[in-house]
């Protein structure tokens, strides 16, 4: 959470968050009476800015901090993806995992910035080039349909694109763009999306624009870098705090201070022509009666106390009445919900719900411990507490003493058919291009918690509800106060080590899966399906865990027959009538909320005829992957090196050392053993080095000839052609033959971060191209250097390996096989 240097002192209260789609539960808010100032000026401000982009990172934060904290307007930003497709620079997770982390991270960065967040149900499904590919794996009219629900229920006045139709670099980023223009019109139009109208009503935002890079005739100018004296801090200095949370994707930044314009390209409504909001009336005189509002508000601006906030309550709760009559239910209930807040930040008022453990599963019973403390003069009486899934509501009705607490303890019973916890958009099957989510949750970041606890007080004559989440909290000896969001889980879980086995010339695999308990006395049944003509042995397993939380392993033996084909296996147990099928994936990196993910447990069963040539191997990980693993299946022993091992051991013992991917990015050690690495392969060692990107390289070379990437050279379709261009190589011939074959069935892409130049005995093995593109020769450079060989590979290993691609593998371990001057 940011913390605000402020210019004066301010006394400063300490608030649980509100629980709504936004709520953090790694933290609590600290609300200081500047904050609360800033929410008085916005309670006049009703404007509002919809900023549209493809990916979690293609929001420009400095325009949100400006309009959200700056201009006071309701901002939010719709990210059509959630950023699946990427790569992680902080772990292993790939795919739909990465999609939570960056969900999470946007949130995070939205608590800094002030802006609110949604999503389309668009899944990225990596880098595409064009519109017309783009557009031919997501659907128009879905998505469409998503961003114009965006609009309809947010009701901006004023669209903001990052991107145009026709400059992104990126097919998703000009779909965004698409997409935006057409939702700014369809969005008004009665007869597009006719089945929103239920719930909502069309709504035709006054413009749209594009947020340009740059200045033209047309464009207007703003500039966001001024400095808030409220917040203490400039709104580029707050941009760079909610960049900043982007860090799966390395992208931290330092802040700039001073004067800093942002363009804008008119597009498509009314034209602006110093502000973007030029004409348009963003205050309560838009409404009739909303004058008297708008008078009753400065006057509570102007007798704010900093020192004294409950002396305005009064005025709030008059406030609060007068909104509740004006016509317009959309703002109505807007800010009405800003006043409750405001009011409970006058007051100092703390409400919390505790559980003492993390997790519950359905059928069980927990204690949960409420408290509510009025840190102010002010009265107010506390009526009711009620928690989710408490048999009743506890009727209190007392007067809240100053800074004396008022608990209350209940026991609740979890349904034994109430939903497990993870994140929604998860929780159905999808394709690889969008996911299916209930037409109630569409375009939202996510859903509020299961269980919660609501306060019904009354403050001056006035009841309001507060509903907060209910978490686990611990304490920690070196941290202090530790928070954790409660979850509801399944009794048992499954996993096993890996989601892919590979079977290599009809080998037998032994499989361990882990059987997790969250109940004491855990009795079932463990099994397998497999498809036809693979066998199991034995062909089930009976489990007994007894006391809760305990984990055991248990072995089944996997071999395929002649007949065998590649499939999919699907673990289960059974127990009490149930069957359970779910591994829970724990998901916990400081920046962003504790997450856990339920995903079924299935192996991709992959018969591979494959030769392989010993070697042994050594593994320097770079920002994380899975390849070791993957060469362990098919019978290499991979030792991965840390930095102590890269200073202090005798790396000749190796045939062959794997840089992972982005080593060069994240492994500073790797610039002092530089050297030794060259020398490696001088006296005969092979060193394979895959793709880094071209920011923040801790060498100025890597091996012992000069490359280079521009970060743009990649192959984006995975079935492009790829030719081979030394045919005779050993790279494509030992131990095994590759052929067009062998480039069949990989996912998502080609390769990334080509080489784009290189020099010395340097050369490229394969050429490759998108359509209508030219051909690109840096995805496979290789070259000789002494007594060993030096390969650089920017082809994605890190995809297709843990995937099964059966000539992936063969490819991979043509390479660990090859040797220098053997050509």
């Amino acid at each position: 959470m940011a913390k605000f240097s402020l210019p004066i002192k301010f006394l400063t209260f300490i608030l649980l968050l509100n629980l709504n789609q936004y709520s953090s539960f790694a933290q609590s808010n600290l609300y200081s009476s500047s904050e609360i100032y800033q929410s008085l000026k916005k309670l006049n401000v009703l404007g509002s800015v919809l900023y549209i982009a493809a990916h979690p990172d293609d929001e420009n934060t400095a325009v949100l901090a400006f309009m959200s904290k700056g201009q006071l307007t309701k901002t939010a930003y719709l990210s059509l993806t959630r950023g699946d497709g990427g790569q992680n620079l902080l772990g292993n997770e790939q795919g739909d995992l990465l999609g939570v982390i960056r969900t999470e991270e946007l949130l995070s960065a939205r608590r800094i910035d002030g802006a609110e967040q949604f999503f389309s149900r668009a899944i990225d499904f990596g880098y595409s080039k064009t519109t017309e590919e783009t557009l031919k794996n997501w659907d128009k009219e879905l998505l469409l349909g998503d961003v114009v629900k965006v609009i309809r229920q947010f009701r901006p006045d004023v669209i903001l694109t990052r991107f145009s139709k026709t400059q992104g670099g990126h097919g998703h980023h000009l779909t965004s763009a698409i997409l935006a223009e057409e939702a700014f019109f369809a969005a008004a139009d009665p007869n597009r999306f006719q089945e929103q109208l239920k719930e909502l009503e069309p709504w035709q935002a006054k413009r749209l624009y594009w947020n340009t890079w740059s200045p033209s005739e047309k464009a207007i100018a703003i500039d966001i870098g001024e400095y808030s004296k409220i917040l203490g801090k400039s709104y580029n200095e707050l941009s760079a705090e909610s960049r900043s949370m982007h860090k799966s994707q390395g992208f931290g930044v330092s802040p700039s201070r001073g004067s800093q314009l942002q363009y804008f390209d008119y597009l498509a409504g009314d034209s602006a022509h110093k502000n973007l909001f030029d004409g348009i009336d963003i205050s309560w005189k838009r409404f009739h009666g909303g004058a008297q509002i708008e008078s009753k508000i400065n006057l509570v601006i102007n007798a704010f106390d900093p020192e004294n906030p409950e002396k305005i309550i009064p005025d709030l709760v008059d406030i609060y009445r007068q909104v509740d009559e004006i016509d317009d239910k959309y703002w109505s209930n807007k800010k009405k919900d800003e006043i409750k807040e405001i009011i409970k930040m006058c007051s100092g008022l703390w409400m919390e719900s505790i559980v003492w453990e993390s997790e519950i599963s359905p059928g069980q019973n927990i204690d949960v411990k409420s408290m509510i403390v009025n840190r102010s003069n002010f009265p107010i009486v506390i009526e009711e507490i009620a928690t989710t899934f408490s048999n009743s509501k506890k009727d209190l009705t007392q007067n809240l003493e100053l800074n004396k607490p008022v608990n209350s303890k209940e026991n609740i019973s979890i349904p034994f058919d109430q939903e497990y916890t993870t994140p929604y958009w998860l929780k159905e099957k999808h394709n690889n291009f969008w996911f299916t989510i209930s037409e109630e949750n569409m375009v939202k970041p996510k859903l509020k918690p299961t269980i919660s606890t609501k306060f019904k007080v009354k403050i001056n004559g006035e009841t309001f509800i507060y509903e907060v989440p209910t978490i686990h909290r611990w304490n920690d000896a070196v941290s202090g106060e530790q928070i954790r969001p409660f979850a509801i889980l399944p009794e048992i879980s499954l996993s096993v080590d890996q989601n892919s086995l590979v079977f290599p010339n009809g080998k037998t695999h032994v499989v361990n899966v882990n059987v997790i308990s969250k109940i004491d006395s855990a009795n079932g049944k463990l099994k397998i399906d497999l498809p036809n003509e693979w066998q199991l042995e034995p062909k089930s397993i009976d489990f007994s865990i007894v006391k809760k939380g305990d984990k055991k392993s248990f072995s089944f033996k996997i071999t395929p027959s002649v007949k065998a084909i590649s499939g999919e296996a699907k673990i289960l147990a059974e127990m009490n009538g149930k069957v359970y099928r779910n591994e829970i994936i724990e998901i916990d990196y400081s920046h962003i909320d504790y997450q856990r993910v339920l995903k079924p447990v299935e192996l991709n069963l992959v018969r591979l005829d494959i030769k392989i040539e010993p070697r042994k191997i050594a593994y320097i990980m770079g920002s994380g992957d899975e390849i070791p693993q993957s060469l362990t299946q098919i019978g290499f022993n991979v030792d991965i090196l840390t930095d102590e091992d890269l200073d202090n051991k005798d790396i000749s013992d190796y045939d062959v050392i794997i840089c992972g991917v982005r080593a060069f990015n994240t492994r500073q050690d790797l610039a002092r053993q530089q050297t030794k690495l060259i020398e490696f392969v001088k006296n005969g060692g092979t060193w394979i080095v895959q793709h880094n990107t071209r920011f923040g390289f801790q060498v100025d070379q890597i091996g012992p000839y000069p490359f280079s990437t521009n970060g743009r050279d990649r192959i984006a379709e995975e079935d492009a052609k790829l030719e081979i261009l030394v045919p005779k190589h050993q790279i494509f011939n030992f131990p095994n033959k590759i052929t067009q074959k062998d480039f069949e069935g990989w996912v998502q892409e080609r390769g990334l971060y080509f080489a784009d130049s290189w020099e010395g005995k340097l050369y490229p093995l394969l050429a490759g191209n998108d359509e209508g593109e030219p051909s690109k020769l840096g995805g496979l450079l290789y070259a000789n250097y002494g007594k060993g060989a030096f390969i650089f590979t920017a082809l994605s290993w890190f995809r297709q390996l843990p995937a099964g691609v059966p000539g992936a593998y063969r490819l991979f371990v043509n390479m660990i096989s090859a040797k220098g001057s053997n050509e």
